[in-house]
């Protein structure tokens, strides 16, 4: 099974999907499908991953992504928008969670903010009907407490058995049923919070909280279900959570599968841009990340300074990226920018359906200013694919377009904190010096490293977006 999907992850790769150009991104792609294929092998072997949930798992994998090209209903979206639809949807279901963590981006919500668990179940439909989607993600607030009746999350997961669902959870709520739900369905995955190790991870989430997750780990491994974490990087933590006492204490002495990376942004619960990590730390975590991914083959991703994987920054609904819906109904560009382009239950109402807010011209616009960011306008140049891509964020390395393109879009807040940040002059200030900053320190580096391609490979431009016929 394991050469299986190696052999299918190079297929992928030698796909090259468009945001190739420099042989270091063609080398990165390699070793980080090599990193995946050489974790799932030490997962199976030290039987934290069992047989089953690995043939069920693998081959829904190896299906969704060799048949991204020839789905009907991707195959329709192209026709009508000339890209491709996003690969994934995020929908957190409920705002309520059972932690307070300080600087959490979700902290504005009420407790029993949730969503209706029909309209739950219509956005997993319709993002597989409209855009082929076999991969849906759950954040929250905690998606584990999220419950109507007698209705969960774990409930859609196994009705929706020919999906893949990623679930970022805080661990508190993982017991042996859990665990063995898990198991017995095979297609899905729990991502924990961690801050680093015990006393890093307390100190933010409170106290047992580390304990909680070791013991959930314990239980997802001896029902053979595989577990990833999820870390928030900030300018305390950064050089921990890339540690190799980090390192080897989660991937080797407890077997988990991945690690997702998150630098903090200030957004939701008491903002604070100095809790970012330095422009010289976020150049060393890309520097170290690729380090770890080499000699360790551990399957890292840092959704900032990986951006050369996926070609840049993901959100608004992006070809092969995702967009984001709250318990609220509003759809977001990402689970970061809290700012909406529209109501989904508004738009269910009047009988449309997310196309509609995909076409709006908040993510509309957005999509256009990650197509220029991730080629320069074609000029190689001026701005080579690779640190344009590795530059990606909108809201962490291009405050002023993102803020610009907010007022002039009438894109919507969501909450008193988005609404403050907006209008902050000390805030925009703080962001767009962090930007430039990262910029200055960071372009011979990665213009150097990132160099394009001679001849006709050079800086491969994407067609622009048809305009959308509904």
């Amino acid at each position: 099974m394991v050469r299986i999907i190696r052999t299918v992850a190079m297929m992928f790769l030698r796909a090259r999907r468009g945001h190739g150009g420099c042989d270091r991104m063609d080398r990165e792609r390699e070793l980080f499908a090599l990193a995946v294929t050489d974790t799932i092998d030490r997962l199976v072997a030290g039987r934290a991953m069992s047989r089953e949930f690995t043939g069920r798992a693998g081959s829904m994998a190896a299906a969704m992504f060799a048949g991204l090209m020839h789905d009907s209903s991707r195959g329709r979206f192209r026709l009508e928008n000339g890209v491709d639809p996003p690969l994934m949807v995020v929908i957190s279901p409920t705002g309520s969670c059972n932690l307070s963590c300080a600087g959490c981006y979700s902290g504005g919500s009420a407790p029993g903010d949730e969503m209706p668990f029909e309209e739950l179940e219509r956005l997993v439909e319709e993002a597989r009907g409209l855009w082929g989607i076999r991969l849906v993600a759950f954040s929250g607030g905690e998606p584990l407490l999220y419950g109507r009746g007698s209705k969960g999350i774990l409930d859609v997961i196994e009705r929706n058995s020919d999906m893949l669902f990623l679930v970022f959870t805080n661990g508190t709520l993982v017991d042996r049923r859990v665990a063995r739900r898990l198991a017995a369905s095979g297609n899905a995955m729990l991502a924990f919070s961690v801050e680093g190790l015990e006393r890093s991870t307390d100190a933010r989430r409170g106290t047992g909280t580390f304990a909680g997750v070791m013991r959930a780990l314990s239980e997802l491994r001896d029902a053979g279900a595989p577990a990833g974490i999820s870390v928030t990087a900030t300018r305390d933590n950064c050089e921990e959570i890339l540690s190799d006492e980090f390192i080897d204490f989660f991937f080797r002495e407890n077997l988990v599968f991945f690690e997702v990376l998150f630098q903090y942004v200030p957004q939701g619960r008491d903002p604070n841009a100095a809790l970012m990590p330095t422009p010289e730390q976020r150049l060393r975590m890309w520097q170290r990340s690729w380090e770890i991914i080499e000699e360790r083959k551990v399957f890292v991703f840092d959704f900032w300074n990986h951006g050369t994987l996926v070609g840049g920054c993901m959100a608004a609904g992006r070809e092969r990226g995702y967009l984001h819906v709250d318990w609220e109904g509003n759809v977001c560009p990402c689970v970061f920018v809290p700012y909406s382009a529209g109501n989904i239950y508004e738009v269910h109402a009047l009988g449309g359906t997310l196309e509609d807010i995909w076409a709006s011209p908040f993510m509309s616009g957005l999509r256009s200013w990650q197509r220029l960011r991730a080629t320069g306008d074609a000029a190689c140049e001026v701005e080579p694919a690779g640190p344009g891509m590795v530059c990606a964020c909108p809201v962490r390395d291009h405050y002023a377009d993102f803020r610009e393109l907010v007022l002039s879009t009438g894109a919507t807040p969501i909450g008193a904190s988005a609404a403050a940040c907006l209008s902050s002059p000390t805030y925009t200030c703080s962001m767009v010096r962090h930007g430039r900053e990262f910029a200055e320190l960071s372009r011979p580096v990665l213009e150097a490293e990132y160099a394009c391609k001679p001849g006709p490979e050079k800086c491969p431009v994407q067609a622009p977006e048809k305009k959308n016929r509904r």
